[in-house]
C-alpha cells in the first residue's frame, strides 16, 4: 500500500501520503491538493450548522433560534474530545504512514476509538441529569429555558456518535484520507438539508431539528466504516480493531500525552464560551441569539484557516516520519503564507457587508443591529487566530504539544475572559465582545514568539 515515500492512493478514499520526497519547490500542489477537500469539508461543517439554524430561525422564530444556539458552548465541549483524541492518533498514524508502516497504525487508532466510545457514553448520561443546572449557571433567558434543555438534552444524548464521527474524520486525515471525512460530511448535509425541514414541519419543534442532526452523525459513520471495509483498508472496522478498542497500556498512554493537551485546548475554549455566554444571555433572549449568528459566522472564516492547519499537521508528521525535516518546515511555510490569505480575503469581505450577512439568518432588526456590531468588532481577529492555530498544528505533529496548550490556556483564562467581562461591565453589550480580538491576537503573538526562539531550532525526529 505505501512504500518506504509514504505515499499511496486509494481511488474510494483519497489518500496522499505526500511525505519523504521533493524540494521545498514541490510543496505547493500537494498542499493545496490535500487541503481543497479538507476545505471543502470545513466549509460544509458550517454549512450543517447554518442550515439547522436557518430552518429554526425562519421556520419557528427567534426565540427558538436563541435556544439552538445555547448548545453552541456544549458542542465545543463534546468536539474538544474528539479534537484530541483524533489528534493522538493523527500525529501517531500519520508519523508511521510516512515512515511506510500503515498496518502499525491500527492499534493507535483503536485505542483512540475505544476512548472516544467510553467518553462519549459517559457524557450522553451525564449531560440527562446535568442540562438543566447547566444552563442556568449559563444565565440562558427564562423565556427560552425549557426548550434550550430539552433541546441540548437530545443531542447530547447523541454524544457517543459525535465524539467517534470526529475522531475517526481526523484520524483517518493523519493516514492521508482526504477524502472519506468529506463524503461523511456530505451525507450530514444532505440529512439535514432534507431531515431538519421535515421533522419540522411535522411539528416535531427543535427536537425534530436535534433528531436530524444526530442521524446525520449516525448515517456518517455507517457509511464511513462500510467504506473502509470494501477496500481493506488498514483502518477497516474488524474483529482485530474491536479488540483493540481497549488497548495496551503503551499505546493508551501515547495517545492520552499526544492528544490530552489538544483536548484541553479545545474544552477551555468551549469553557471560556460558556462563561461569556452567561454574561451575553444576561442581555437578553436578542442578544442571545446575535450570539448565534456570530459564532456561525464566525466558523465560516475560522474553517477554511482550520482546514490549512489540518494539512500542515498531517504532511508534517509524513514529513517527519519519512525524516524529511527540510520538507516539513517547507510544508509549515507554505501553510503560513496560504492561512493568510485565505482567513485575510474572508475576515474583509465579512467586516464590510455584516448586515447583508445577518439578514441570511433573520429578519429581526435588533438582531441583527447586534449581530453586525459584532462582526465589525471581532472578525478581523480571525486572521492572528488561524495563523496562531497553524503554527501550533506544526508543533502538535512533531509533538511539542505542551508549549501551545500552554499558551491557549493563559489566552483563554488571563486574557479573553477579564477583557470580555470588564468590558461588558464598563460598556455594555457591545463591550463583551472585545474579549475575542484581545485573545486571539495574544493567542498569534505567544506562539509566534515560542516558534521563532525555541521550536523552529529544534530538530523534527519521529516519535516511534
Amino acid at each position: 500500500m505505501s512504500g518506504k515515500t509514504g505515499i499511496s492512493s486509494d481511488s474510494a478514499g483519497g489518500e496522499i501520503g505526500l511525505a519523504a520526497k521533493g524540494t521545498n519547490e514541490t510543496v505547493l500542489r500537494p498542499f493545496l491538493v490535500f487541503m481543497l477537500p479538507v476545505m471543502l469539508d470545513c466549509v460544509l461543517q458550517s454549512l450543517a450548522g447554518t442550515i439547522g439554524n436557518a430552518y429554526v430561525g425562519h421556520m419557528l422564530g427567534t426565540r427558538d433560534l436563541a435556544a439552538a444556539s445555547t448548545f453552541y458552548p456544549l458542542l465545543l465541549l463534546l468536539v474538544s474530545c474528539g479534537v484530541g483524541l483524533g489528534t493522538g492518533a493523527s500525529v501517531l498514524v500519520g508519523q508511521l504512514w510516512g515512515a511506510g508502516h500503515p498496518e502499525r497504525a491500527r492499534p493507535a487508532a483503536a485505542a483512540a476509538l475505544g476512548i472516544a466510545l467510553g467518553g462519549g457514553l459517559g457524557i450522553g448520561l451525564g449531560g440527562q441529569f446535568l442540562v438543566h443546572r447547566i444552563l442556568l449557571l449559563l444565565h440562558v433567558p427564562n423565556d427560552v429555558l425549557s426548550d434550550a434543555a430539552s433541546y441540548c438534552a437530545f443531542l447530547l444524548a447523541g454524544s457517543p456518535a459525535l465524539i467517534i464521527l470526529v475522531t475517526t474524520a481526523i484520524t483517518l486525515r493523519g493516514a492521508g484520507d482526504n477524502m472519506r471525512p468529506l463524503m461523511m460530511m456530505g451525507i450530514q448535509i444532505a440529512v439535514a438539508l432534507v431531515g431538519t425541514p421535515l421533522f419540522l414541519v411535522m411539528g416535531f419543534g427543535l427536537g425534530g431539528a436535534a433528531a436530524a442532526t444526530i442521524a446525520g452523525w449516525v448515517l456518517a459513520l455507517v457509511f464511513v466504516g462500510i467504506s473502509l471495509r470494501h477496500v481493506d483498508h488498514p483502518l477497516a472496522p474488524t474483529r482485530q480493531m474491536l479488540r483493540e478498542m481497549l488497548p495496551e497500556k503503551k499505546i493508551f498512554l501515547s495517545v492520552l500525552r499526544l492528544g490530552l493537551p489538544a483536548m484541553v485546548e479545545v474544552m477551555t475554549m468551549g469553557l471560556a464560551e460558556i462563561a461569556l455566554v452567561g454574561r451575553i444571555n444576561g442581555f437578553g433572549s436578542d442578544m442571545t441569539a446575535a450570539y448565534g449568528l456570530f459564532t456561525q459566522t464566525l466558523t465560516y472564516i475560522e474553517y477554511p484557516g482550520m482546514a490549512v492547519g489540518i494539512t500542515v499537521s498531517v504532511l508534517t508528521a509524513h514529513a517527519i516520519g519519512a525524516r524529511n525535516e527540510k520538507r516539513a518546515r517547507a510544508v509549515l511555510r507554505t501553510g503560513f503564507m496560504i492561512g493568510l490569505v485565505l482567513t485575510g480575503v474572508l475576515a474583509l469581505a465579512v467586516s464590510f457587508a455584516p448586515t447583508t450577512v445577518s439578514l441570511l439568518f433573520t429578519s429581526d432588526p435588533a438582531v441583527i443591529a447586534l449581530a453586525t456590531h459584532a462582526f465589525q468588532v471581532v472578525m478581523w481577529s480571525a486572521v492572528p487566530l488561524a495563523l496562531g492555530g497553524i503554527l501550533g498544528a506544526a508543533m502538535r505533529a512533531s509533538g511539542d504539544v505542551m508549549a501551545p496548550m500552554s499558551i491557549m490556556l493563559g489566552c483563554v483564562v488571563l486574557v479573553e475572559l477579564p477583557v470580555g467581562y470588564w468590558c461588558a461591565h464598563h460598556y455594555g453589550a457591545w463591550g463583551v465582545w472585545l474579549g475575542y480580538p484581545a485573545s486571539f491576537s495574544a493567542l498569534f503573538l505567544c506562539i509566534a514568539l515560542y516558534w521563532a526562539v525555541v521550536w523552529r531550532h529544534r530538530p523534527l525526529l519521529p516519535l516511534n
